[in-house]
């Protein structure tokens, strides 16, 4: 599934709370190298900042393998795309709503009130980027069901060149010179996927829903951004899930489709959708792009839409015939420059 990226705050460069864990486990103060232990000579001493990065990285690869895994999750639930996506944030909101309100204050950094407030101008964009990430949510799970996962999630994941044609037209920021370099690239690959549909390994119309839910995720990236000025990140995930739940909610009472897992396998499959990709690996995500610049975290989290066809082609017999490794190749190549940012002095 697609990365629900929320625009980072400025790095953080301070090591994980980790150390007094490995100190209780251990017993042993003297098992970690004080300020003031000699090192030997040639053994170069490995900096708290270097460490805090490598917990990073290794944060974003898990958070990538987490999310790979929503596709099997969606196809293993036993309800309708809608029903999926209702139950995905609805098992998640709770958790989520006690992250934000039992948070230490600053913790977060919201510019203004505690983690649970929102201003009132903020209130349609709160509501805005709730009702695009359920329609995101749909289309997404749609194409899921309908397509392959690898080609779902790889043309879902073209948010970020989707956005860069929309700042085309001053919806979002003007795009520079890497978009006219990728955007080629993003068509190719995307005309290769379809026609990968088109032999008979996939559904057309499945990737045409994947290619509409990166159009609703693009608009929900461009919406949150305008809010991260003035709420935190787990207050704008809090709040957009619980618009998502109620959305979808209404959407499912209205269709008379109020669907509950069949059989326990559901449950799990759906309770694996919450919790481990939506809370805890785009929790990761949050965390880990905290910590590393975005062109190596977009790179990282390129590793999603490829456990997802490898998890399609060994749990649910998907083929990947020439056309899907071509395409795979030209949109990751396509996201690496779309995603590079200019750096400054």
């Amino acid at each position: 599934m697609h990365n629900l990226h929320i625009a980072p705050v400025p790095k953080d460069q301070t090591m994980p709370h980790v150390l007094p864990d490995i100190l209780r486990n251990t017993g042993n103060a003297s098992a970690i190298p004080s300020a003031t232990t000699e090192i030997a000579p040639g053994t170069e001493r490995v900096t708290p900042m270097v460490q805090s990065s490598l917990w990073a990285i290794l944060t974003l690869v898990v958070a990538a393998i987490l999310m790979g895994l929503g596709p099997i999750f969606v196809r293993f639930s036993g309800v309708s795309p809608d029903a999926s996506a209702f139950w995905r944030v609805a098992l998640a909101a709770p958790l989520l709503g006690a992250t934000v309100f039992f948070m230490p204050a600053g913790s977060s950094k919201p510019a203004v009130g505690n983690g649970v407030s929102v201003r009132k101008r903020d209130t349609g964009l709160m509501i805005l980027a709730g009702l695009l990430f359920a329609a995101d949510l749909v289309a997404c799970h749609m194409a899921i069901e309908m397509t392959t996962v690898g080609n779902a999630i790889l043309l879902n994941n073209l948010a970020p060149v989707i956005i860069g044609f929309l700042g085309l037209f001053g919806i979002a920021r003007k795009p520079g010179v890497m978009f006219w370099c990728g955007g080629p690239f993003a068509i190719i690959g995307g005309y290769f996927l379809f026609r990968a549909s088109e032999t008979g390994a996939g559904s057309m119309q499945g990737d045409a829903f994947a290619v509409l839910a990166a159009f609703f995720y693009a608009g929900y990236l461009i919406v949150i951004s305008r809010l991260r000025r003035n709420h935190s990140a787990a207050s704008i995930m809090f709040w957009s899930t619980l618009t998502t739940m109620i959305a979808l909610g209404v959407m499912m009472v209205i269709k008379g489709n109020f669907v509950l897992p069949p059989h326990m396998t559901g449950w799990l499959a759906l309770i694996g959708l919450a919790m481990l990709v939506h809370v805890l690996g785009q929790g990761m995500v949050s965390v880990g792009l905290k910590r590393v610049d975005e062109a190596t975290g977009s790179m990282i989290l390129l590793l999603q839409p490829f456990v997802a066809s490898i998890l399609g082609a060994v749990i649910l017999g998907e083929l990947l015939n020439q056309w899907h490794i071509m395409g795979s190749a030209a949109v990751v190549v396509a996201l690496l420059i779309a995603t590079r940012r200019r750096r400054t002095l």
